[in-house]
This record gives C-alpha cells, structure tokens and sequence, in this order.
C-alpha cells in the first residue's frame, strides 16, 4: 500500500515534544521580531529536514538561532525573487497610470489623457489578473522549494525548477494533502483569532500573542506535512 501523509501527525507532533511549550514561546516571540523572524522560516526548514530523516521529535531546540536565521534568509531571498515578477506586473501599470496624468497635464489634452488613461487601466487589470495567476502558481510550488532547500542547503536548489517540479509530480497525491495541510492551518487559525477578538476587553490584547504562536504553529504543520512527502520521497529514490 501507498505511504500517505499524516494529517493528524502533522497537526499535532508539536504538543508531543515535552518541551513544546518552551520551544512555542521562543518561536511565537521570534516571528513577531521584523528581520529576525527569518530564523522561524529556518525553524521550518529543519523541521523538514528532521522529519525527513524519520525523527520521531523533529522539533530543534532554539540554541542554534544563527544557523536558524541564515536558512531562513536564504529561503526568504529566494521567494522573493519567485514572487518579484508580479510585484513587476503589478506597480508597472501604476506607473503608467501616473505618467499618463503627467502627459495629459503636459499635453493639455483632456482626449489625449482620457485615451491613455484608458490604456493604462486597461493594461492594469491585465497585468493584475496575470500577477494573480502567477502568484497562485508561486504559492503552490512553494512548499516544494522549502522541500528542496531542506534537501540541499543551497540557494541554487531554491531556484531549481525543474527538480522542484519533478518533486511535486512524483508525489502529486501525497504533495496536494501537504500543500492542503497548510491551507487549513491557515483557516483554522483566522477562525480562532476571530473568536478570540471578540472577547470582551481583553481580546485585542490576546490578539498579538495568538498571532505569534498560531503563525509559528503553521509553519510547525506545514513544515512536518511537506518533511513527510520529503521522506517517501527519499525512500523511494
């Protein structure tokens, strides 16, 4: 029979570490700090890699924050260059928009900047339905990418796209329920912090603490998700 992935393990492991508690209030802490919150991006990181190693408690301890941040740079340097083509296709037409008021105002031309204008607006919602599609597309293979950093440690394996495609299609089943485990951590954590910001007096204050630990906890699900299609992966190669 066909290995799958333990949806239930990957939502729950983080409450079998008997330091979990410790472990979630130093992540929770370091994903609110700006910058050094890269080191949770590089916590995720080695708990994929624990996890593809058959660890039965893949969560690290924090000692090694430095080793932690630089993975976690990494990683972040190279979305962002996988997500700079439509950030591009999106401020693009923005300035187009603008240099077409500055033309019409040049020209003093109300037909001129009415065109142009048009144009622009035009080529706006073009450019903004192509940097959807492509950002949905980058949010799909991204947890192949973390997948393949855990593999190889490099920047480059970030950016391989053809290993990073053969990852996901010889694991396609077992790829969907991680990528899906992360989208219902998602959800189930905006539905909490909904109820909790409801709490009367105290709930905008819960807020801020429940967005550290419930960000760290989605980065603990989809890192062990993912960790597991790493390791059949590795069996099966």
């Amino acid at each position: 029979m066909k290995a799958s992935v333990n949806l239930g393990k990957a939502f729950t492991h983080v409450f079998e570490d008997p330091d979990w508690i410790k472990k979630a209030v130093i992540g929770a802490l370091v994903a609110l700090v700006p910058i050094l919150n890269f080191a949770v991006v590089g916590y995720e990181v080695r708990v994929i890699r624990n996890v593809g190693r058959g660890e039965a408690r893949p969560m690290p301890d924090w000692s090694d924050l430095g080793r932690l941040f630089v993975d976690g740079l990494w990683l972040g340097i190279a979305r962002f260059v996988l997500i700079l083509p439509a950030l591009i296709l999106i401020f693009i037409p923005i300035f187009g928009l603008i240099f077409a008021g500055i033309l019409s105002d040049q020209l003093n031309s109300r037909q001129v900047g009415s065109a142009l204008g048009a144009v622009t607006l035009v080529g706006f919602a073009l450019s903004c339905g192509l940097a959807v599609l492509y950002g949905l597309a980058i949010g799909f293979i991204l947890p192949a990418i973390a997948a393949n950093y855990a593999r190889h440690g490099t920047l480059a394996s970030c950016l391989d796209i053809g290993a990073i495609v053969r990852f996901i299609r010889e694991n396609l089943n077992q790829y969907l329920m991680a990528w899906l485990a992360g989208i219902l951590a998602g959800f189930a954590f905006s539905a909490v912090v909904s109820v909790v910001n409801f709490i009367p007096c105290i709930g905008t204050l819960l807020v801020i603490p429940l967005v550290g630990l419930g960000g760290f906890w989605i980065f603990m699900v989809t890192g062990h998700a993912i960790g597991q299609v790493l390791a059949m992966d590795s069996a099966r190669h």
